[in-house]
């Protein structure tokens, strides 16, 4: 099992649970980060090439094994969305300005890249034209198809776009949106806008709802005959929309309604502070009970990652209730019902990725830390590792690869690597980040395991005090029983004087009770 992040730094790593190893794919660049991720290889061997967006809007797609750059393209800056479509790459920046690279996902990759890029340029490669932005008005998006450079067709939105995503069974479906500019749908084919939605209704305070979309993900695959798509707000909401049917959400659920806001931090005190869904995903995972099962991820800004169960949704229909009530929000709960929570995330997480086979969860964020958890367990344990990869990490990609069986200690201690130690003896140019006042590292205090960068959740060191201190009283009840019965296993006959002696005092007592 393996995945790769991308950070603020513009560093592209490549983590492998199993083997305990962080490679380093890429130079270091400074102020452009790595904004989205995505596998851009054929359809036969998708992993054999990925795609990488940065914050410059500069698009490259690198062979994963080596990391060598085979074809870069300059987007708009701030790029929202990065994924395939066909044999091209489809684009999207926060402005509203998108396009389709031709040829970047089929058999064999363009070679040619930007100026300043480890490629040679193409003959008359151009970003993504401004002309097309000025010509599209604040209600309409507009598109125009080029035969030269990388862009095979280049598209305008409406903006700003805070994310967008393609519909999974209707490729030619892009669903976008922002703040104050609520979720569109737009038509690849025929370049026009052709679903919008429409905002809530007032509060009980005849005031209007502000529109603010964080997150959008599709849920077509687990109900075709349906066009629903979810969408996260940055005041900690999620509106479910059946595109298909009306154009005003389903239901609106308030994350943490009836299950908790979460905590404040190390305080541990009860935080009802609204919470930005900064992060979203819609999986199949397995559970232990019902086998596989719908889920929705989302996590926020202060390291709370919740799953809800979305087995309701296919069948699920609009509330009579308006949104804002306590009616509406204990349907909305029953609708999506919350499945658990996962423990342990320390800072804001920025992206959250989930296994084809459903039985592993990887979340990164600020707080420079990748957590993978196992999706059957229950309890704190499901923390499979975590590993300190010294920058703030931006988002997160999943590789299909098995997740291999547990190794021997002595085959483990001559693979492992340190995420701090190895990796700058091989790139010296890369300066280590200094444990700042504050920062927990699992390296300190821990003998003989510095070496490893993997933490694994360790069921006995990760119990809570509380259930320590039941293990603790349950021993101590058995120490007692176990002295009160001598060799033979009958009770002493001091004990059995002092038992029956007993009975008929509290039947005294309590007759005087009743009395009274």
């Amino acid at each position: 099992m393996k995945f790769l992040t991308g950070d603020d730094t513009g560093i592209l790593k490549l983590v492998k649970v199993e083997a305990q190893k962080v490679e380093r794919l890429g130079p270091q660049r400074t102020n452009d980060a790595i904004e989205r991720l995505c596998w851009s290889g054929p359809a036969e061997d998708r992993e054999s090439r990925v795609a990488v967006a940065y914050a410059s809007g500069l698009l490259e797609t690198r062979d994963t094994p080596t990391g060598k750059v085979l074809s870069s393209a300059r987007a708009a800056e701030s790029v929202r969305c990065l994924q395939v479509l066909g044999s091209g790459l489809l684009a999207v920046s926060a402005d509203g300005r998108g396009g389709i690279v031709r040829e970047w996902c089929g058999d064999t990759c363009p070679e040619g890249g930007e100026k300043g890029a480890e490629s040679p340029a193409y003959a008359g490669s151009q970003p993504i034209s401004r002309a097309v932005a000025s010509t599209a008005s604040a209600s309409e998006a507009v598109a125009e198809s080029s035969t030269e450079g990388p862009w095979l067709k280049q598209f305008q939105l409406q903006g700003p776009v805070a994310a967008a995503c393609l519909d999974p069974c209707r490729t030619h479906q892009l669903a976008f949106g922002g703040g104050e500019n609520d979720v569109k749908l737009f038509d690849l084919e025929r370049s026009e806008v052709t679903w919008r939605a429409k905002n809530v209704r007032e509060n009980f305070l005849c005031l209007r709802v502000p529109v603010a979309v964080n997150t959008l993900s599709w849920a077509t695959e687990m109900a075709p005959s349906r066009s629903l798509l979810l969408c996260g707000s940055s005041d900690g909401k999620v509106r479910l929309y059946d595109t298909s049917t009306q154009r005003r959400p389903l239901f609106e659920l308030k994350i943490g309604y009836g299950t908790g806001q979460g905590s404040a931090g190390h305080t541990g005190a009860a935080d009802d502070l609204v919470r930005p869904v900064n992060c979203a995903a819609v999986a199949k995972v397995f559970t232990r009970n019902s086998g596989s099962a719908w889920s929705l991820f989302v996590a926020d800004t202060v390291g709370t990652l919740r799953e809800y169960d979305l087995r309701h949704l296919p069948t699920c229909k609009a509330a009579e209730i308006p949104p804002g009530g306590k009616k509406h929000l204990a349907l909305a709960a029953k609708q999506m019902p919350f499945r658990r929570g996962y423990r342990g995330v320390m800072g804001s997480i920025r992206a959250v990725d989930v296994h084809t086979s459903g039985e592993a969860v990887v979340a990164v964020g600020l707080g420079r830390f990748a957590y993978v958890f196992e999706t059957k367990k229950r309890s704190r344990a499901s923390l499979l590792g975590k590993v300190y990869l010294k920058q703030k990490l931006n988002t997160v990609l999943f590789s299909t690869e098995e997740r291999a069986g547990s190794k021997d200690d002595g085959d483990q201690s001559g693979n492992e690597s340190d995420a701090t130690g190895d990796l700058d003896g091989a790139l010296p140019d890369v300066d280590a980040d200094e444990v700042q006042e504050g920062f927990s590292s699992d390296e300190e205090g821990n003998d003989g395991d510095d070496e490893n960068p993997l933490a694994a959740g360790d069921g006995e060191s990760n119990k809570s005090p509380k259930a320590k201190a039941k293990k603790v009283l349950r021993r101590k009840k058995k120490r007692k029983a176990s002295s009160a019965v001598d060799e033979t296993g009958e009770a002493s006959a001091d004990d059995k004087e002092a038992s029956t002696t007993a009975k008929p005092v509290r039947r005294l007592k309590k007759r005087k009770a009743s009395a009274a």
